[in-house]
Parts: C-alpha cells; sequence; structure tokens
C-alpha cells in the first residue's frame, strides 16, 4: 500500500466512531452474504465470513473473505480461506479492514497475494441534494426481471465484459433475482428506451449501502446517448440518488455509507460523502502458499 495513502487512511479510521466502522462492515458483511444466497454458500465461524458464488472468477464481492472481528490469527484466516476455496477450485479475494485488521494486512502484504484496488469507504447521515437526471433520460426502478436484466447489462459492459451471456454474468456479478428482496432498492437510467447506468442499495442495520453504481462505457452501434461533458453524465448519480430516497423514506435506512473506487471517489464526495475507512483487497489461490 502507498504509504501517504495508509498514513491518510490510519488517521480517518483512528478519528471515526466506532459504532459507524462497525456498521460499515456488518453492511458489507450483509451484501456480500446478500449476494452468494442466489447460488453461492455461506460460511461463517469465530468472526470469519467465507463466501462463494456460482462461477469460480474472483468478483471480490462473490468470492471471498471478511474478518469482522480479531479473534483468529492471520495465518489461520489464510489457512481456512485456501481450505475453504480449495473444495471448490477458485481462487477469492482477502478482503482486510484499514481500521481493524493491522496484522493481516501485514500479513498479506508480506506474502504473495497481490494486492488489488484499495476502496475508500465513505458515509454520510443524510440525504444528498436531489440529483435530477440529464434532459430526457428516464430512472426506472428495478422492479420486473426485464429491468433488472438491463441493469446486469449495464454492469457488465461498465467491467468491459459486454459480450458476456447474460447467464454468466448472473454467476459473475449478481443474480437478477437478488434485486427483488425488500430491503433492496435498484434505479436504472434509460435513454431513447436503452438502459445506461444504474445502481442500487441494500439496507441493514438502518444502513444503505450504495452499490453496483455503473455506467456502460460506449455506447451499442444505433444507441443514442444525452448530451453530457464526458466523465460527468450525472447517469449513476441520479439512480443512487433515486435509491437512496426509497431506502430512507421506506425502507428505514437513517445513514448511508459505500465503497468506491479511488477515482470514483471525488463523484461520491460531490453527492457529500466524507471519508470513513477504506478497504484492502487481495488476490489469493488456495494452492498457492499465503
Amino acid at each position: 500500500m502507498d504509504a501517504g495513502l495508509e498514513t491518510m487512511t490510519q488517521a480517518v479510521a483512528e478519528a471515526s466512531d466506532p459504532e459507524l466502522l462497525l456498521l460499515a462492515d456488518l453492511s458489507l458483511a450483509e451484501f456480500l452474504r446478500h449476494l452468494a444466497r442466489y447460488g453461492g454458500a455461506v460460511h461463517e465461524e469465530d468472526g470469519l465470513l467465507m463466501f462463494a458464488g456460482p462461477h469460480p472468477q474472483p468478483n471480490p464481492y462473490r468470492n471471498g473473505i471478511l474478518r469482522l472481528s480479531g479473534s483468529l490469527p492471520p495465518d489461520e484466516v489464510l489457512r481456512r480461506g485456501n481450505e475453504f476455496f480449495a473444495r471448490r477450485r477458485s481462487s477469492y479475494v482477502v478482503w482486510t479492514r484499514a481500521h481493524g485488521d493491522a496484522a493481516l494486512e501485514g500479513r498479506v502484504s508480506a506474502g504473495a497475494l497481490r494486492e488489488l484496488e484499495r476502496l475508500p469507504e465513505l458515509y454520510m447521515d443524510e440525504l444528498p441534494p436531489e440529483t435530477d437526471p440529464p434532459e430526457g433520460v428516464e430512472l426506472r426502478p428495478a422492479l420486473d426481471r426485464e429491468t433488472r436484466l438491463d441493469y446486469l447489462r449495464v454492469v457488465a459492459d461498465a467491467w468491459g465484459l459486454r459480450s458476456l451471456p447474460l447467464e454468466t454474468a448472473a454467476q459473475i456479478f449478481f443474480d437478477p433475482e437478488s434485486m427483488a428482496a425488500p430491503n433492496v432498492a435498484a434505479f436504472v437510467a434509460y435513454y431513447d428506451g436503452l438502459p445506461l447506468s444504474g445502481a442500487m442499495t441494500l439496507v441493514t442495520h438502518g444502513v444503505a449501502l450504495g452499490c453496483q453504481a455503473a455506467t456502460i462505457r460506449r455506447p451499442r452501434p444505433g444507441q443514442r446517448l444525452p448530451p453530457y461533458t464526458p466523465g460527468r453524465r450525472g447517469l449513476a448519480e441520479s439512480c443512487l440518488c433515486a435509491a437512496l430516497e426509497h431506502s430512507f423514506q421506506e425502507l428505514g435506512a437513517q445513514r448511508t455509507v459505500c465503497q468506491t473506487s479511488s477515482s470514483g471517489e471525488a463523484v461520491w464526495r460531490g453527492l457529500g460523502y466524507r471519508p470513513l475507512t477504506s478497504y484492502g483487497r487481495y488476490l489469493a489461490m488456495p494452492t498457492q502458499r499465503p
């Protein structure tokens, strides 16, 4: 990890409310469980959450482990992770918490595991200002199967996997039926009848976790895009704001947290999110020695 980022992350974590940090962990853990319930597997013991999806591709949200307490030493965490995923012949991702996994972070950093992108964790105690979509863009709640499939198409496109069969995309990213859960709010942005962007929230422990925000990389042949400034379409923000409004007003959310990429952090901070902590993610192979 970059020394400057490490120092900043530690400072943020030390200054943060322990209860809020716990809620961040609990909401992330519940989202990981939620996705795994659709065709995957979950195993929890001694404060260690291990979750597997139906596809071996190591999407951090589908195949991985997250330690929710410090009761297990790092070597035991990695031993259990390797054992769990060796049976599935799948690589997986080790999540580390900047605010609670210093020993585990040091162990995987010093070992043979490759660090993936570190995710800033942000929070907000109120709804963001209403963000209207660009002119001509329609926001639709993902209440029917076709809209949910469109959302899946958007996410696959955003990850550079536009040509992936939908059945495989559902195994790698999320089962469309997972959005039918009563504690989930999801919206998709359409222009000229075609899906361009989407975002969702999952509400647990009074927290709305913003997730799966995505926008297509480029238009399909014959697809028109609304007028926008490159890189600042406002589509995913509009979808997330709609999901947050539903979460606060209908699902009992009192605050919101989200993980974002380093490149996307400025967008969410522009909505009013503030830094809380960060999560490291390390790629592990069950056959390799950690």
